[in-house]
């Protein structure tokens, strides 16, 4: 029996770890990029962990390998690390891990399922994992927040909104108007994207996970799997993997 499994998924918009046991999520854990290693090495401390693996897209110091393999059974999550799906897309070394790890965690609840996986974060992702355990590939867009920050970065007098589950659809305002087209054109785009993969792909399960999770899943009218630890589960499944790997 595997202890505890540290899953540590650093991403654009937040540094994070999933404490796993028994493949369930027992804490979460927020970190801050200043005191990253501080905080790891007393997570570490408090939960002894027996396992961990780290999923990360954003420059970290290289000492938080160091720190997690000194007390755990450590994985860096990468496209040649051992994986219980298989890779089919033209550059393996190019493709982001949160997307390897969402797959994952995607055939650990279907197996043998087509699975169309939403990340909705810094970057709106779209996974389509094969029913025979082939990653696929599939989309990148940007996320509700780069729409409203780009509407602002590039053009002299859009202001800055934040995004809020109170608009008009038809806006009165430039605020309003702004909040519609974001917000309705990226619901618009996915439930358009779900639709093209129907045509192709007639049963599939859609797996929505990520930072904007409850917004698209409150006003999607696909029939969806509101998944938000399906990261977690991932990186657990591939973590144990590893673990038998080396033992």
């Amino acid at each position: 029996m595997i202890g505890p499994i540290f899953c540590l998924d650093l991403g654009n918009s937040r540094l994070k770890c999933g404490v796993m046991r028994d493949g369930e999520l027992q804490e979460e854990l927020f970190f801050s990029a200043t005191t990253l290693l501080e905080e790891v090495r007393n997570a570490l401390e408090q939960f002894r962990p027996s396992a961990s693996i780290l999923s990360s897209v954003v420059d970290h110091p290289p000492e938080l390998e160091t720190l997690l393999a000194a007390h755990t059974s450590f994985t860096r999550l990468h496209h040649t690390t051992p994986l219980p799906i298989s890779l089919a897309y033209e550059k393996p070394e190019t493709l982001g891990v949160d997307r390897i790890a969402l797959a994952a965690g995607a055939w650990r609840q279907f197996p043998g399922r087509h699975s169309l996986i939403i990340g909705t974060g810094s970057a709106i992702t779209y996974n389509f994992l094969h029913k025979s355990g082939q990653f696929m590939g599939g989309g990148i867009s940007p996320g509700i927040d780069m729409r409203f920050r780009a509407l602002h970065t590039f053009t002299d007098k859009l202001p800055l909104v934040e995004p809020s589950s109170q608009y008009a659809f038809i806006g009165y305002n430039t605020r309003q108007s702004i909040l519609s087209g974001v917000q309705e054109g990226a619901l618009a785009e996915v439930e358009g994207m779900i639709a093209a993969y129907t045509r192709r792909y007639r049963n599939f399960n859609v797996l929505l996970t990520g930072g904007n999770l409850v917004f698209f899943a409150s006003r999607l009218k696909n029939k969806i799997f509101a998944s938000p630890y399906l990261m977690y589960k991932g990186l657990n499944s591939i973590a144990e993997l590893n673990v038998l790997d080396k033992s």
